[in-house]
């Protein structure tokens, strides 16, 4: 099943230019400080066109960041080398992938996490996490939380984004859910406008919704022995059925 390919990968910046990187990026920062703990290394799984990679970057942190999307990591690599910043981007898979030396933190943010449909990857993204963490790392993402999707149902929707001089990204979405096995399939067609051209591309999303302790014992397999969830990028209260994503921070004993 195609997930971000070319077409798609060449509307994904512009898609999502109203997100708020810098906001997420804070939050990873804020989680160090409030543990007190000061990471100069990051790995970033799921990395995509690199925005939070690049935030990172510009902060003075060692980045590296994997995605299994070429057409992805090639528009990370171009605006990486744009902004002159030197960040190591890596194709591969994220739940097999093998890494040299040790990071201090490892992130994977916008829901790389729901992208892994099936329980053994799942299992295998937390464990690679942290068997690449020195001790006493820490480990942050976020998914979509279960409660939240089954009280307040995804339905049908349509976003479109202007980028000026002619351009512009409209995407449907249509999503099915699969209560059954935790999953959203989400349906997009996207059509992609510029220089009086239109693109049309189709693509198919399997979406996977967590629950909190299933995402607790993964983690606990995985050898973390604290994990915390919060609404994302919201430390200050407990998480609640209205809270459609999560954040997740483990640490490595």
């Amino acid at each position: 099943m195609r997930v971000f390919g070319e077409e798609y990968a060449r509307s994904y910046d512009l898609l999502y230019r109203d997100k708020n990187y810098e906001k997420e990026c804070d939050f990873i920062e804020e989680t160090f400080k409030r543990n007190n703990y000061l990471p100069k290394s990051i790995l970033d799984l799921g990395c995509g066109t690199g925005n939070h990679a690049l935030v990172l970057a510009k902060r003075g942190y060692k980045v590296t960041g994997i995605d299994r999307s070429a057409q992805m990591l090639a528009i990370a690599r171009r605006k990486a080398q744009d902004a002159g910043l030197d960040i190591n981007f890596i194709e591969g898979n994220i739940t097999n992938a093998e890494f040299e030396g040790k990071f201090d933190a490892v992130i994977s943010m916008f829901a790389v996490m729901s992208y892994m449909p099936a329980n053994e990857d799942v299992a295998a993204v937390c464990k690679i996490a942290n068997n690449v963490l020195v001790p006493g790392g820490i480990f942050i993402f976020d998914c979509w939380h279960g409660s939240a999707v089954i009280a307040d149902k995804p339905g049908v929707r349509i976003k479109e984004m202007d980028a000026g001089d002619g351009e512009k990204v409209i995407r449907f979405t249509e999503p099915e859910i699969d209560f059954i096995h935790h999953l959203v399939k989400v349906n997009f067609r996207i059509w992609h406008v510029k220089d009086g051209k239109i693109l049309e591309t189709r693509e198919t999303h399997p979406m996977r919704f967590f629950f909190p302790q299933e995402i607790r014992y993964y983690m606990e397999i995985a050898g973390f022995n604290k994990t915390e969830l919060y609404p994302f990028l919201d430390s200050g209260r407990a998480l609640t059925e209205k809270d459609w994503n999560m954040s997740v921070v483990g640490w490595k004993g």
